[in-house]
């Protein structure tokens, strides 16, 4: 069968002198070339202002800084946006397409921007750059807060910084991300978030970027302005970026595995941010994500993707597992089924991921003399890591509100997640916390409202519920999200105090293996945990554990530990209901982001 046609990736040589008023024939237009632009300062200016033009303008120009000693070269190259076509895969036979022949025309954009482009540019303010010492700030805050989750820049632009990035697409989205989060005064000083958005908005509508892995990397950044919550139609979301990259990712083939050469690493690392993205957004929006796995060919990230600094993957290759992971959770929820193998597989994911951490995101490592588990000083990033697996532990082990049951395993897992917060609040890191971390604070808080049945659980829950109040009023500061989850918390709040503790759902107890999942933590963080000890210590028989509802997985079974060269062990899965791992369990579920509003049992009595 003929295969696809590849991309293919083409590089010219940067000049280190500016093309002026050079014009351009249309053979040579086609053509592979770059235009460089000098940086200098204009005396008398307050404002920064730049008249760049795109990469396939003929006509030089300058881009002024406030500092009359700052000369900088803003270089760019145009690059042929090679694409992905697949139609060999349903086309085959005798016959082969030579998608080469395909693309034997031109393009029907293949020069620069028109004058009226350029002007609307200019007018969006999006040739001006803040000074340079912001830009320095800026850059900074976002290596710190914003690339861990998203690995998009490549070696170069990371030593060269953004005095040196080539695509002023890339700079001023890079801004629209650290802005979002940066605490410096100078940065708003100069431009607000809202405006550094409106500049790359319209670079990237005016097409001043041409090649298509920088444009993808931009729209990753973007995706941290997100000005609205799901509960509004709007253009400028996360949500409608995400479509956008990965429909360019799939123009360009990101999805299928790259060919060896020096653009392997950031393709894949492109890739997995956007698949990252995806399963966060339809987990905070309960929508469908906009990538099917199955049409994914691209592998799994690893510590060869990032040459720069093993550190940085060993910190994003468990945050991609654990994500997509939680993606295929909400996935399952949404579409109301998920047999028993999936369950148990899970599972399983589960228990292998917090035992194969690297040692420093652990957070409670098991001390060798003791055998007990002691709370690690505190690691942002590792915190923040953490959140997604307790997130995952609330949706796999939660009953539905006709089962009339409270499971101890999501009250526990929620309980965690507020002592996470609780760091977060008393360290003021909240305000560098992405707008996912607004979704994850309200799922918990609805989950912790389920022991109201119960008055001593119940007041042993307050102090987590204030503590997830305090820290979406704090995210409702920057995500205007929170605001509504914030509502919907009180909300609930109140309708749960209007009930009186009475005849209720009972009380169901862990499994082995679910304490299993758990094992890794110290009870320093949950709160909860001292209050449900005394009755984990008991364990219900298999049969009793095969009737607490969303316990059907692994009743009272314990977990093999799982290494990468170690076959997962097939599990038998005879035992649940009729139709083997065929069964469907009923989770009652409606759409994902209301379905803790309206599937879990806000009263407690049905």
């Amino acid at each position: 069968m003929p295969l696809p046609s590849w991309p293919r990736t083409h590089s010219v040589a940067l000049q280190n002198t500016a093309a002026r008023d050079s014009p351009l024939s249309h053979g040579q237009a086609d053509d592979l070339h770059e235009t460089s632009h000098t940086v200098h300062h204009i005396p008398g200016e307050r404002s920064n202002s730049l008249s760049l033009q795109s990469h396939m303008t003929p006509r030089g120009s300058d881009i002024t800084t406030d500092s009359p000693h700052e000369m900088n070269t803003v270089r760019h190259q145009r690059t042929e946006s090679p694409t992905y076509i697949g139609r060999a895969y349903y086309i085959g036979g005798d016959t082969t397409i030579d998608e080469r022949s395909a693309r034997s025309y031109t393009p029907s954009r293949a020069g620069g921007l028109s004058d009226i482009e350029e002007k609307i540019l200019e007018l969006c303010g999006s040739f001006k750059l803040p000074p340079k010492s912001t830009r320095q700030i800026l850059m900074e805050t976002f290596m710190q807060y914003c690339y861990p989750w998203m690995p998009t820049l490549s070696q170069s632009e990371l030593h060269e910084g953004s005095d040196k990035f080539q695509s002023l697409l890339l700079m001023q989205s890079m801004f629209v991300a650290a802005s979002r989060i940066s605490p410096a005064p100078g940065a708003e000083s100069h431009a607000s978030s809202g405006q550094f958005y409106q500049r790359a908005k319209a670079l990237f509508w005016a097409g001043h970027e041409k090649d298509p892995l920088t444009v993808i990397k931009a729209i990753t950044m973007l995706h941290w302005y997100n000005p609205d919550g799901p509960a509004y139609v709007s253009y400028d979301a996360s949500e409608f970026w995400l479509k956008m990259g990965v429909g360019l990712a799939y123009q360009i083939g990101l999805h299928k595995e790259p060919p060896p050469g020096p653009h392997r690493a950031i393709r894949r690392r492109i890739w997995w941010s956007l698949a990252v993205r995806d399963s966060l957004i339809s987990v905070s929006h309960g929508r469908p994500r906009a990538i099917n796995m199955d049409d994914c060919e691209t592998s799994p990230p690893c510590l060869g993707d990032f040459p720069e600094s093993q550190a940085q993957g060993e910190l994003f290759i468990p945050y991609v597992e654990i994500c997509c992971l939680l993606g295929d959770l909400v996935e399952c929820c949404s579409r109301r089924r998920m047999c028993s193998a999936r369950r148990l597989h899970v599972e399983t994911v589960l228990f292998r991921w917090t035992r194969t951490l690297p040692s420093n995101l652990s957070l409670s490592p098991k001390q060798p003399h003791t055998k007990t588990y002691d709370l690690l000083a505190h690691n942002f990033n590792a915190r923040q890591l953490h959140v997604p697996y307790f997130i995952c532990l609330i949706i796999l082990a939660r009953p539905t509100a006709a089962s009339g049951e409270v499971s101890s395993v999501p009250v526990l897992a929620a309980s965690y997640v507020a002592g996470i917060y609780e760091y977060f609040l008393a360290r003021d890191q909240v305000k560098f916390l992405s707008p996912v971390f607004t979704n994850f604070c309200l799922v918990a808080s609805i989950v912790l409202l389920s022991v109201r049945p119960f008055p001593d659980l119940w007041e042993a829950i307050q102090p987590d519920l204030e503590v997830m109040q305090k820290c979406l009023d704090e995210l409702s500061k920057r995500w205007r999200s929170a605001i509504g989850a914030s509502k919907a918390l009180q909300k609930a709040i109140d309708i749960r105090k209007a009930h009186l503790p009475g005849e209720g759902p009972s009380l169901t107890r862990p499994t082995r293996a679910q304490l299993d999942l758990f094992e890794e933590f110290s009870a320093d963080l949950c709160r909860m945990w001292p209050i449900y000890e005394p009755q984990m210590t008991l364990y219900g028989s298999d049969s009793t554990a095969q009737e607490n509802v969303g316990f059907q997985g692994n009743p009272g079974g314990v977990f093999i530990p799982i290494s990468d060269q170690i076959a997962i062990p097939v599990a038998d899965v005879d035992y649940v209901t009729e139709g083997g791992q065929q069964d469907l369990m009923n989770l009652d579920f409606g759409g994902i982001g209301e379905w803790f509003l309206n599937d879990w049992d806000m009263t407690g009595f049905r």
